[in-house]
C-alpha cells in the first residue's frame, strides 16, 4: 500500500535539484526561513496549563500549517503558511528557476518557462495560484483603465544581443498597488498607465540561464522605453573557504508601497543559472535586496550527496540592486554547527536542507551566515522519490564565530510542540468555536524539531464530555462546537511503514476549553517526550538496567499546572503485554527506569501525565527504540 503523505507534510521540507527555503531577516511578504538551533533549551515543568494564560497571549503569532501543492508542470512547491520555501522539480524539469510572488491577495509560484507563456495570454496565470497571499501584500489588484494613459514600452534584449522572446514583466504602482498588464510582441511589451511611480520586476528565460531585472523606481510622465538587456545582469558570487563549493540561490526584492504594502517576488535557482542586473534607481528605506545561497561539495553527479560541508549564506542590501553583486564569507566569521545525524534506516541516505545527501548514521559540519534565520530540516524519500517522513526545526539568530553541535534524527519519534521566539509556532488552537489541530507525531527527541510523516494509516478523533465531535477537515483536524465550556479529549492515532522506528503513535489529550474570540489562541496541551540516551543508530544497550528521561513540552505562551501523576510502561513484543516500570522525580524531569532484557528487538514505551486540575496526556510508540 502506498504511503498517504499529508499535504501538511513539513515545514520547510524540499527536495530534489532546485531547493531553497528564504529567511525571514529582511526578507519580503512571500519568502521566508530560519536557522538551526543548539539542540539543547530548558526542558518545561509538568503537564498541563489554563486557557486563560493562553487568551492572555494577545501578541501571539499564529503559524499556518505547512504543506505541498502539485502545479500542472508536475513540479511540487512546498509552502509555509502563505509563503514558498522551497520545490520539488518533476522528473526532467531539474534547473528552471521558480518565481514566486503575491497579487490580487493570491500566492503564486511560477516556473520561469512557463512565464512567457502566461505573457502571451497563452495561460492562465491562476493555473499557478498555490493560496491566499500574506496580508501585507493582499492589496495588489489589477488596475482599472485612468487617463490620461501613457505608454511605457520595455525592449527585452538577451544575453546574445539579440531581441529575446522568453520574458515576463509585471509594473505596480507604488500609490496605489494596482498590476498593470502589458501587452507583449516577441521581445517587446507595452503597457499603457497613468504619470506617477511605479515598480517593476522582469526576467528574460532562456535554456539554461535566467536574467532578473528589479526597479525600485520607474517613474512615467509620458510615453518611454526602457531597454532591459541582459548584457548587464551580473552573476552572483558567494566565495567561501571550501574550493569548488556550489549550490543554489534564492533572490527576494521586497518594495514597500506608499501605502505600506508589500511588493516582490522570490526566486529559486541554481546559482549558476542566475544573474541581477543592477538597479539604476534607488529607494532607502523603501526597498531591500535578500540574497542567500546553499552551498555544498558536488557529488559530479548534478547533486551534493556526501559533501561533509554545507554552507547558508546571506546578504541585504537596502535601497537597491547593487553592482556588486559577490560577497566573501570567510569560516572564521560564520557560526559553525557541528551536525551529528542519527540512522532510522541504517545505511540510507538522508537529505540535510537544500539536497546535499548523508548516508546514516553521519556528520555534517554547517557554516551559517550570522544573525540571519534558516529553517534547517531533514528528510528522507523513498526510492521513487517520494517523501518519507521530515523532520525540522525552527529559526534562530545564529552568532559569529559560535561553534556548537546539534543531534538530528534521535528518537523516540513522537509528538512535540516545537516552537521559537523569533517565529512562534502554536500546533493547535481554537479561534471562538473553531479548533484547528496540526500535530508533528512523528518529532525526534530534540526540543527544537518537529516532524511529520508519511502514514499508511492516521485516524483523529475529538469528543466533547466523552461524545464524539463531527471533524470539518480530516486533514488538518478542524472541528466546530459549542460555546459552552466542556471538557474535550483529542486522540491522533498514526501507523506508518517508511521506518522500522515508531511504526505506531497514539497520543492523546484531554483540556478543558470554552469560547475566545475571533483570534486563534493555543490549547491548553502538552506533548509528552522520551529523551534517553541511545547511540546513533537509535539504539540502546540490551540486558541491563536503562534510564529513560521524560518531560513534558507545553505549546507556546502556556503555562504548566502542577503534575499530579505520571505513568510509564514498557514492552518488549510490539505492544502485545505492557509491564508498568518505576518513575521517579518532579516538577520539570522525571526518569523512567526500564530492565532490558538480554535478547535484541525493540522498545515500545507508553506513557500517561495528569495534573491536579483533571487534564492529561499520554503517548505510546511502538518500536521506540532498537535493542543492541
Amino acid at each position: 500500500m502506498r504511503p498517504n503523505l499529508p499535504s501538511r507534510f513539513a515545514a520547510g521540507v524540499a527536495v530534489g535539484a532546485l531547493v531553497t527555503a528564504f529567511a525571514l531577516s529582511g526578507s519580503p511578504a512571500d519568502s521566508a526561513a530560519g536557522g538551526p538551533g543548539n539542540g539543547g533549551g530548558a526542558r518545561p515543568a509538568a503537564p498541563a496549563v489554563s486557557e486563560q494564560s493562553a487568551q492572555s497571549a494577545v501578541s501571539l503569532a499564529y503559524q499556518q500549517p505547512s504543506r505541498d501543492v502539485t502545479l500542472i508542470t508536475g513540479d511540487r512547491v512546498v509552502l509555509s503558511g502563505s509563503r514558498v520555501v522551497g520545490l520539488q522539480p518533476a522528473p526532467g524539469r531539474g534547473g528552471i528557476p521558480l518565481r514566486s510572488y503575491a497579487q490580487g491577495g493570491r500566492l503564486y509560484a511560477v516556473p520561469l518557462d512557463q512565464a512567457p507563456l502566461i505573457d502571451a495570454g497563452k495561460l492562465d496565470p491562476g493555473l499557478f495560484a498555490v493560496g491566499p497571499a500574506d496580508a501585507r501584500t493582499a492589496g495588489a489588484r489589477t488596475a482599472a483603465p485612468q487617463t490620461p494613459q501613457y505608454t511605457l514600452t520595455l525592449k527585452f534584449v538577451g544575453r546574445d544581443g539579440r531581441p529575446a522572446a522568453g520574458h515576463y514583466e509585471q509594473l505596480t504602482g507604488l500609490a496605489d498597488g494596482q498590476v498593470y498588464g502589458a501587452a507583449d510582441s516577441a521581445a517587446t511589451a507595452t503597457v499603457k498607465v497613468p504619470a506617477g511611480r511605479y515598480y517593476l520586476e522582469a526576467g528574460i528565460s532562456a535554456t539554461g540561464t535566467y536574467d532578473f531585472f528589479s526597479e525600485p523606481t520607474v517613474t512615467v510622465s509620458g510615453d518611454s522605453t526602457l531597454t532591459l538587456d541582459a548584457r548587464d545582469a551580473r552573476p552572483l558570487g558567494f566565495a567561501v573557504d571550501q574550493p569548488g563549493a556550489d549550490g543554489v540561490a534564492t533572490v527576494a526584492a521586497d518594495r514597500v508601497t506608499d501605502g505600506g504594502a508589500h511588493l516582490g517576488s522570490s526566486l529559486f535557482s541554481p546559482l549558476s543559472q542566475l544573474r541581477l542586473r543592477p538597479s539604476h534607481s534607488q529607494a532607502p528605506g523603501q526597498y531591500t535586496l535578500t540574497v542567500q545561497s546553499h552551498l555544498g561539495r558536488p557529488d559530479g553527479h548534478g547533486g551534493y550527496a556526501g559533501s561533509p560541508y554545507q554552507y547558508h549564506l546571506q546578504w541585504v542590501q537596502d535601497g537597491q540592486v547593487p553592482a556588486d553583486l559577490s560577497r566573501r564569507f570567510r569560516d572564521s566569521d560564520l557560526a559553525t554547527v557541528r551536525t551529528a545525524i542519527a540512522a532510522q534506516r541504517p545505511g540510507s541516505w538522508d537529505t540535510k536542507l537544500y539536497s546535499a545527501a548523508v548516508q546514516v548514521p553521519g556528520a555534517v559540519i554547517e557554516h551559517n551566515t550570522p544573525g540571519a534565520q534558516f529553517f534547517q530540516d531533514l528528510y528522507e524519500t523513498s526510492p521513487a522519490g517520494d517523501l518519507s517522513w521530515a523532520m525540522s526545526e525552527l529559526p534562530y539568530p545564529a552568532q559569529a564565530g559560535s561553534s556548537t553541535t546539534e543531534q538530528w534524527n534521535m528518537g523516540p519519534f513522537g509528538p512535540s510542540f516545537a516552537s521559537s521566539p523569533d517565529l512562534p509556532q502554536v500546533w493547535c488552537t481554537r479561534s471562538g468555536d473553531q479548533f484547528t489541530f496540526s500535530v508533528p507525531q512523528f518529532s525526534d527527541q530534540t526540543p527544537e524539531h518537529f516532524g511529520f510523516s508519511a502514514t499508511t494509516s492516521q485516524v483523529a478523533r475529538l469528543t466533547m464530555n466523552g461524545r464524539p465531535v463531527i471533524s470539518q477537515d480530516a486533514e488538518f483536524g478542524i472541528y466546530t462546537v459549542p460555546p459552552a465550556g466542556a471538557s474535550f479529549t483529542y486522540t491522533l492515532d498514526s501507523k506508518r511503514d517508511v521506518s522500522p522506528l515508531s511504526t505506531e503513535v497514539s497520543s492523546s489529550w484531554t483540556f478543558a476549553s470554552g469560547h475566545v474570540g475571533a483570534a486563534p489562541v493555543a490549547l491548553p496541551m502538552a506533548a509528552l517526550r522520551f529523551a534517553p540516551a541511545l547511540d546513533q543508530f537509535n539504539r540502546a544497550p540490551a540486558g541491563r538496567e536503562f534510564a529513560v528521561p521524560l518531560y513534558l513540552q507545553p505549546q507556546m505562551t502556556m503555562t504548566l499546572g502542577q503534575t499530579r501523576s505520571v505513568t510509564v510502561e514498557a514492552s518488549y513484543d510490539d505492544g502485545k503485554s505492557w509491564t508498568r516500570v518505576p518513575v521517579t522525580g518532579s516538577g520539570a524531569r522525571w526518569v523512567a527506569t526500564l530492565h532490558h532484557p538480554a535478547r535484541g528487538g525493540f522498545v515500545s514505551l507508553r506513557g500517561t501525565a495528569t495534573d491536579t486540575g483533571g487534564d492529561s496526556t499520554s503517548v505510546t510508540i511502538i518500536h521506540a527504540y532498537r535493542l543492541g
